[in-house]
């Protein structure tokens, strides 16, 4: 072979390498999911909610645990947040795909905007589901499966924030 091919052969693949790099580097960087190698440490009070743990922050506790037949229920006075444990039976199941056609599929849902999403909080897989209220504002949800339990976290707000972030990591990280 001569030089001019060799060096043709070098570009082609250093073009490659280079594509290759480009493309990691901007898939990480612009990576829509949630996630942060720094772990966050749990902060707040620790709450029990059908038999599973989780941390509720200084700003959501001022709320009090429901327990129903299919699911458990924290909400708080203010109705900024809600946090539904489904219980692990047929009325759970039927509760949680209730929820899940009302609120992640629109169905008798009169509220607007209604976007879904899969996505990771610090690699925990959630469905992520944004909507607007009337009378509330903005609000979104998680849904998100911990050991055998489904669990749905409901707040006013526009993102996933540190302490949305915090009950999610909670309830993996206490269970």
């Amino acid at each position: 072979m001569n030089r001019k091919t060799l060096l043709n052969g070098g570009i082609i693949i250093l073009i490659i390498i280079i594509a290759g790099i480009t493309l990691i580097y901007n898939n990480s960087n612009n990576n829509i999911n949630f996630t942060n190698n720094n772990k966050i440490s749990l902060e707040g009070k620790n709450t029990t909610i059908n038999g599973y743990n989780c941390m509720i922050p200084d700003q959501y506790q001022n709320g009090c645990v429901t327990n129903k037949t299919s699911y458990s229920l924290y909400g708080t006075d203010n109705d900024s947040l809600y946090i539904t444990v489904y219980s692990n039976d047929d009325d759970g199941d039927k509760m949680y795909n209730s929820d899940m056609s009302y609120f992640a599929e629109g169905e008798n849902n009169q509220d607007t905007g209604l976007k879904t999403e899969n996505t990771t909080v610090d690699n925990h897989q959630i469905l992520y589901v944004s909507l607007h209220s009337e009378t509330r504002g903005d609000y979104r949800l998680a849904f998100f499966k911990v050991k055998d339990k489904r669990v749905m976290i409901e707040w006013l707000g526009n993102d996933i924030n540190n302490n949305i972030k915090n009950i999610i990591n909670s309830f993996y990280q206490l269970n």
